[in-house]
C-alpha cells in the first residue's frame, strides 16, 4: 500500500533580496524576507500521522537603524492568482484559515542590527479534512509601520501538498557522521547483520578513487572503488587478525555491482556468519532489492586464510590517529579523501539478515514504519538514520536504541522525491 507525505514549502515572488539600490544614486534602506527562509523546506509526513509542524522565517534590512523595527505578517490571499500563473498550478486553494492563525506572528528588528529574531508559524490540524490531491496554498506578506519592503522580497507562500516518501537527503562529500556506540552491545560481534543505503553518487573521480558509505576499515567495510576496480563499482571489504595479529583481507564485488552516476540505488549487504558456516560466512550484496554478487568471508594472507565468523563494530570513536583503533563511520574511511561524493538517505543497521523477500516489500527501499501497536520499531533494527532532517549536522537515530550520527559539519541538503 503506497504511503505519502504532505509537502510545506515556502516560494518567493522574486529575486531581489539584498539590492536596495535603485538607479546608483539614491539609496532606500527597505527590509527583505532573509533567502534562508525561502530555501528552508518543511514537510509533513501525513502517513506517520503528524498532525502539527512550525515554519520560521526571518526579515533583514540592508542597513542597521537607530531604533527598532515592529514587522507583522499579515495574509495575502489576492496573491493566490499570482501563485497559480507562477507556477501554472491552475487548481491551487487558499489554505483554510483554521489550518494556520498567523494574527500573533511578530518580530522586531532591534536598533543596531540588521536581522529580526525568529517568527513561528504553527500548521496544526493537518491530518484534519485537507484534500492532499490538491495544492493548499498560504501567501504572507511581511509590513512594517516605519520603513517599507522590498516589493519583491516581502511575500512568501506557503504550499502543502502531496510529495514522495523520501524527501531530503545529504550531499556526503568532503564530509562524514558518526555514531557514539559506547557499550552498545547490539554491534558487538555479530554473526548476522544487513547494512543498508539509499545512495545517489554523482562523481566517482575523487584523488584516492574510493568513496565509502558505511562501515569500518580494514574491519567491513562498504565502498565504491579500489585499486584495479572501476571507479564506480561497489566492494564490500573485510579483514581480521589472528592470534598473532597477522592481518588477513578479503572483499566481494563484481562487474555487476557497478553504478550509474546520478541515479539513485538501494544497497543492501547481508551476513549470514556464525559457528555453523565452516566455509566462512555468506555475503550477499543487493541492488534495489535483486541479488548481485555473494560469496563467503574468507580472509587471506599468502598462503594462509581463515573463516570470518563474525564482526565487531562496537569500537570507541575517535580521530584514529596515533594507533588508535578504526571505527564505524558513514562517508568515510582511512582518510578525507575516501568521502562519499553523493547524496544518502535511509541509512539502517540490523541485527539479523534481511530476505529478498523482506527486502523487496512495499515501499522497504524508501521507508520503514514503526510496529502501528506499539509506535516502535523492530528491535532487531539497530540503527536508522533516516536523513530527513533537512538542516544540521545532527543526524536521528529512529530505532528504538537512539544512536545518533554527528557530522564533521553540516551537509549541504538537498530536497529529493523518492520513489
Amino acid at each position: 500500500m503506497n504511503k505519502y507525505k504532505a509537502i510545506l514549502s515556502a516560494f518567493v515572488t522574486g529575486v531581489a533580496l539584498f539590492s536596495c539600490q535603485n538607479d546608483g544614486s539614491d539609496f532606500e534602506n527597505q527590509m527583505f524576507i532573509d533567502g534562508d527562509s525561502y530555501k528552508n523546506e518543511v514537510r509533513v509526513a501525513t502517513d506517520e500521522n503528524m498532525s502539527e509542524m512550525t515554519k520560521t522565517m526571518t526579515v533583514s534590512i540592508a542597513q542597521p537603524l537607530d531604533y527598532d523595527v515592529e514587522v507583522s505578517v499579515v495574509k495575502s490571499p489576492e496573491l493566490l492568482e499570482t501563485y497559480r500563473q507562477a507556477y501554472y498550478d491552475e487548481k491551487a486553494e487558499l489554505l483554510p484559515e483554521k489550518y494556520c492563525d498567523i494574527s500573533s506572528v511578530k518580530s522586531v528588528i532591534k536598533s543596531g542590527f540588521v536581522t529580526s529574531s525568529e517568527m513561528e508559524f504553527k500548521f496544526v490540524n493537518l491530518n484534519d479534512g485537507l484534500d492532499y490531491s490538491k495544492t493548499y496554498v498560504l501567501p504572507v506578506s511581511i509590513v512594517a509601520d516605519k520603513i517599507n519592503a522590498l516589493p519583491r522580497a516581502k511575500t512568501m507562500y506557503f504550499v502543502i501538498k502531496e510529495a514522495a516518501l523520501v524527501n531530503d537527503a545529504a550531499y556526503m562529500a568532503s564530509n562524514c557522521a558518526w555514531p557514539e556506540w559506547g557499550a552498545f552491545s547490539e554491534v558487538k560481534n555479530m554473526t548476522h547483520f544487513t547494512f543498508e543505503a539509499l545512495v545517489q553518487g554523482l562523481a566517482f573521480d575523487n584523488e584516492s578513487s574510493i568513496h565509502t558509505i558505511m562501515g569500518i576499515e580494514d574491519c567491513f567495510l562498504l565502498r565504491v572503488g579500489d585499486a584495479g576496480l572501476a571507479t564506480n563499482q561497489l566492494q564490500v571489504a573485510y579483514a581480521a587478525k589472528d592470534d598473532e595479529d597477522k592481518t588477513y583481507r578479503g572483499s566481494i564485488t563484481s562487474s555487476n555491482l557497478q553504478l550509474e552516476k546520478g541515479k539513485w540505488y538501494h544497497i543492501a549487504v547481508t551476513f549470514d556468519g556464525g559457528e555453523d558456516k565452516v566455509d566462512g560466512a555468506a555475503i550477499k550484496v543487493y541492488f534495489d532489492g535483486k541479488l548481485r554478487a555473494e560469496g563467503n568471508c574468507k580472509a587471506e594472507a599468502g598462503d594462509n586464510s581463515f573463516a570470518i565468523k563474525s564482526v565487531n563494530f562496537m569500537v570507541n570513536h575517535s580521530d584514529e590517529m596515533d594507533n588508535k583503533p578504526r571505527c564505524f563511520w558513514i562517508g568515510y574511511s582511512y582518510d578525507s579523501k575516501r568521502s562519499f561524493d553523493g547524496l544518502m538517505s535511509e541509512v539502517r543497521v540490523w541485527k539479523k539478515v534481511l530476505s529478498e523477500e523482506e527486502l523487496n516489500a512495499p515501499n522497504h527501499f524508501y521507508k520503514l514504519y514503526p510496529d502501528s501497536s506499539t509506535g516502535q520499531f523492530d528491535e532487531n533494527l539497530v540503527a536508522y538514520w533516516k536523513f530527513n532532517e533537512g538542516k544540521g549536522a545532527t543526524i536521528k537515530d529512529w530505532s528504538v536504541y537512539g544512536n545518533d550520527l554527528t557530522a564533521d559539519h553540516d551537509p549541504a541538503w538537498y530536497s529529493v522525491s523518492l520513489p
